[in-house]
């Protein structure tokens, strides 16, 4: 919170510069959020005894047995029953979070059209990718931590959209550090082959949308995230987006600031195991 503080003290005039991108910051609220919700060592605490107490309260009970909105007054109209008949409906039927991984490598090849096919370039005339994207500014990045991959060396790599490329950050095993920054309870990470992280890059989408941008931001990573989810459904692998992380541990293993790139969502990718 002191570097979002300095920064908006030092940029404090009517046209406040984001760094050198213009956005003013008395409308910055997004990013006033987005630090007030990151989770560090005490608030994940706070927030796992909230979670821990809620999920045993009557007043959970209570909302999971109304999970969807139900007209009770209203016509109601049946619409045909279907079932899956094409690859992707059976994708799309398919499709659940994996926790229980077999301890398998993933393929170079496997991993190269997660990337490809989750973000990256889909039109070979021109800059458009595998989501939509508002004003195609494409304010996300994609990086790998890499634990077991055929044909890759563990490390910490940044995805290159342009060439569909992999820029080493850190070479090593990255998943001890990965282990303490993600919130993995649940989620057998050990044997997992890699994670990717969703990573937003604000001002992308907030120089030209303000504060609107970052819900733009927000709807992009959840495209980014089921194309992921649906692709390795399609290739028969695992993956388990978790919501809970360390945002400055994530932020220092990605070797980004954590303010202006922030990480968004870590996806845990291998071979499924069994129950």
């Amino acid at each position: 919170m002191k570097m979002l503080q300095h920064k908006l003290a030092s940029h404090s005039g009517a046209l406040g510069l984001h760094g050198r991108h213009a956005l003013r910051t008395k409308n910055s609220l997004s990013e006033v959020f987005h630090e007030n919700t990151k989770l560090g060592r005490w608030s994940a605490r706070a927030a796992a005894i909230w979670t821990f107490t809620y999920t045993r309260s009557r007043a959970y009970k209570e909302t999971i047995q109304h999970e969807y909105k139900t007209y009770t007054l209203m016509e109601r109209l049946p619409l045909p029953e279907v079932a899956p008949r094409s690859d992707l409906e059976r994708t799309i039927a398919a499709r659940r979070s994996t926790r229980t991984f077999s301890g398998a490598p993933l393929a170079l090849d496997e991993l190269a059209r997660l990337l490809r096919f989750s973000y990256g370039r889909t039109d070979e005339r021109g800059q458009f990718r595998a989501v939509a994207s508002g004003g195609a500014l494409y304010p996300l990045e994609l990086y790998v931590l890499a634990f077991k991959v055929d044909g890759l060396d563990p490390g910490v790599y940044h995805y290159g959209v342009e060439t569909a490329h992999l820029d080493l950050v850190t070479p090593g095993d990255c998943l001890p550090t990965a282990k303490d920054a993600i919130y993995w309870q649940g989620v057998d990470i050990d044997r997992a082959a890699a994670a990717i992280v969703i990573t937003a890059i604000f001002y992308r989408s907030t120089i030209k949308y303000l504060d609107r941008g970052y819900r733009m931001v927000l709807m992009e990573a959840g495209e980014a995230a089921q194309n992921l989810g649906l692709m390795a459904s399609s290739l028969q692998l695992g993956a388990c987006l978790v919501g809970g992380f360390h945002d400055d541990r994530l932020s220092a293993l990605l070797d980004i600031d954590g303010v202006e790139e922030a990480p968004l969502l870590p996806i845990i990718l291998g071979r499924p195991g069994f129950e």
